[in-house]
């Protein structure tokens, strides 16, 4: 393996990670389990993974990584079958990694190699596919995920945006961190890629905070670390998280959106109190994902602020194609860096393209900067929301349910998607469980209301 973004050592005693049944993973055993991996997928190739926090996804993802041309396109558990399937058929895969459960449609399978959990599929195409290996990695656009529109990043994107995480948040190698996102999330990915690349302990995991085994975890590998979006935070200001607090947590980093003003001052204060340092966060999947960070010596100064952006990047707030550099003049952020994306892809053709965005990103993101240089966000060019890290479209999920049968208007309220309804043609009960199903968004954050009633967490 040549070039790789992920350099595993060959030690037999230091462990890098923990799996998903709390086994001690050493780097030898690692580094045997990607070698494995790595000589079964050939150069020249796509491969389609999907994403868990699990051992056979990690090794599998470093193999295809560190592998040169091949296009890795990550797709998280939570995906249907239905949607993986039509992925298949519209980006002609060379290889699938996949749990062995999963049983994907109408595919011309020539070999079958089993991991523990996992299969690798290698899966015959007829025609010899004439791609652009700078295309390196491609992550969904988040929420929408029933479209085949997908980020196109470059193994420099990912290496730049990893390597300026890893400097600004002081990440060591003797560090350990705990997964709580989705690994085919960007930003849960970012969180791999940044432990990965320092040889930083990883506990692979897949509880929630509200079972007391994911704290029995954090307390027994002595976690140092872990990130989360809003609702995340929603959720440890509820269950009062300074009651769970070991003396080994040393940073949290929080991305995906806005946190409410209740959640950010108790965080903040809990942090203070338990002298932890709470980094602010920004970013988006076409930014490789992260962009700016808000230091904890400046939080409580510049609260409601997500920062200054990384080293290296450069934010300009932008009106009419003009630049305002007044403070407090509100606009479009415009991200200028070596972190910004190549373009978009929607089918296999797309994959034949190059750098479309030449390091420039308008991120649809409206907000302003004070007398400091410190960047606030303020709304939306668009009708895009962020619920659990994840961007939802709301005029395409009102066409959705339009085509369905039934007019609605969709809003954000208290972190929630509301849709109001004139008048009921579907019950409440089929609304939500379309909109749960097609755009994998939980149902206890769907809310129906209309002149006669209102439903909340309808479930």
């Amino acid at each position: 393996m040549t070039n790789n973004l992920f350099k595993v050592g060959r030690s037999k005693k230091n462990v890098v990670l923990i799996d998903e049944n709390n086994n001690e993973i050493t780097q030898l055993e690692l580094h045997n389990k990607i070698k494995r991996i790595s000589k079964l997928l050939k150069t020249n190739s796509i491969v389609i993974i999907i994403a868990d926090n699990c051992l056979d996804f990690v090794a599998s993802y470093i193999a295809s990584m560190n592998k040169s041309k091949i296009i890795t396109l990550l797709l998280d558990k939570s995906f249907s079958l239905d949607y993986i399937t039509d992925l298949t058929r519209i980006y002609q895969p060379d290889y699938i990694i996949c749990p062995g459960k999963l049983k994907i449609k109408n595919l011309n399978i020539v070999n079958r190699e089993k991991l523990n959990n996992y299969e690798i599929l290698k899966i015959k195409q007829k025609n010899v596919k004439k791609l652009n290996y700078i295309n390196y990695l491609l992550l969904s656009t988040s929420g929408t995920t029933q479209s085949p529109k997908f980020v196109r990043l470059s193994k420099n994107n990912i290496l730049d945006n990893t390597d300026k995480i890893i400097k600004s948040l002081k990440i060591k190698k003797n560090q350990t961190t705990i997964t709580t996102m989705p690994a085919g999330y960007s930003y849960g990915l970012s969180i791999l890629n940044t432990h990965l690349k320092t040889g930083a302990k990883i506990i692979l995991n897949n509880n929630t905070v509200f079972e007391k085994i994911f704290w029995q975890k954090v307390k027994k590998f002595k976690v140092n670390s872990f990130g989360g979006v809003p609702e995340f935070y929603d959720i440890l200001k509820k269950i009062d998280f300074k009651n769970y607090i070991t003396k080994h947590i040393k940073y949290l980093t929080q991305a995906g959106g806005k946190l409410r003003d209740s959640t950010l001052e108790y965080i903040g204060k809990t942090s203070q109190q338990k002298q932890i340092k709470f980094f602010v966060m920004y970013g988006q999947t076409e930014a490789s994902p992260r962009i700016s960070c808000l230091k904890w010596n400046f939080f409580f100064k510049k609260k409601k602020s997500i920062g200054k952006p990384l080293p290296g990047y450069e934010i300009k707030i932008f009106k009419n194609k003009k630049e305002l550099k007044k403070p407090f003049t509100k606009g479009e952020l415009v991200l200028f860096g070596k972190n910004v994306s190549l373009g978009y892809a929607k089918d296999l053709n797309d994959l034949k393209k190059g750098d479309v965005n030449k390091k420039v990103l308008f991120t649809g993101d409206l907000g302003f900067k004070d007398d400091d240089n410190f960047v606030y966000l303020s709304g939306r060019t668009k009708r895009i929301a962020k619920i659990f890290g994840k961007r939802f479209d709301l005029d395409e999920i009102e066409n959705f349910i339009i085509s369905e049968g039934q007019k609605i208007k969709c809003k954000i309220i208290d972190e929630k998607l509301t849709l109001e309804l004139d008048e009921n043609k579907l019950t409440a009960n089929d609304i939500i469980n379309k909109i749960s199903k097609k755009y994998f968004l939980n149902k206890n954050f769907i809310s129906i209301s209309s002149k006669q009633k209102t439903f909340k967490n309808y479930v």
